[in-house]
């Protein structure tokens, strides 16, 4: 009777660990909020021309050729991505110039979903999400071959 009084009160104690995690873990919406700042850009997959070496192709992006696979997208010069709960987003760029659109998670909250720019939605595939880092990856059919990958640092914590 006692073993079972022991064993009861450690299966408590384990199931409200349990409970207490699940309860302060935050959802991605939740630690979407807030804003971040754009960090770098760069291939996270190259697809080599005929006759290249992936190894020897460069993975960093150019601030032109970055602005030539943003033409189109509503990311185009934005440097700072601000998420509100509402479901709108404000991307400001360097020269302080913003543009308000709407946002959504898809999916099991991996699929970042973007719409109110020229009538167009963008999809992208969240990768990481913590606290304080953010990367999201979305294809280019650009001259850029392949994956793109954009890193963000949380500038505030809501």
């Amino acid at each position: 009777m006692k073993v079972t009084l022991i064993y009861l009160g450690i299966f408590i104690l384990l199931m409200g660990g349990v409970f207490s995690l699940m309860a302060n873990d935050q959802s991605p919406s939740e630690k979407l909020l807030g804003d971040w700042e754009e960090v770098s850009w760069e291939y996270e997959k190259l697809d080599a021309a005929q006759g290249e070496e992936e190894w020897t192709l460069s993975k960093s992006i150019t601030q032109q050729l970055k602005q030539e696979i943003s033409q189109e997208l509503a990311i185009h010069k934005a440097e700072t991505w601000s998420f509100f709960p509402d479901g709108k987003i404000s991307l400001e760029g360097k020269n302080g110039k913003a543009s308000t659109l709407s946002w959504t998670l898809k999916g099991r909250g991996h699929v970042l979903k973007l719409f109110g720019h020229a009538d167009s939605v963008e999809h992208y595939q969240i990768q990481k999400l913590t606290d304080d880092t953010m990367e999201i990856h979305f294809n280019t059919d650009l001259q850029a071959r392949g994956i793109i990958k954009m890193t963000f640092k949380k500038i505030n914590h809501s």
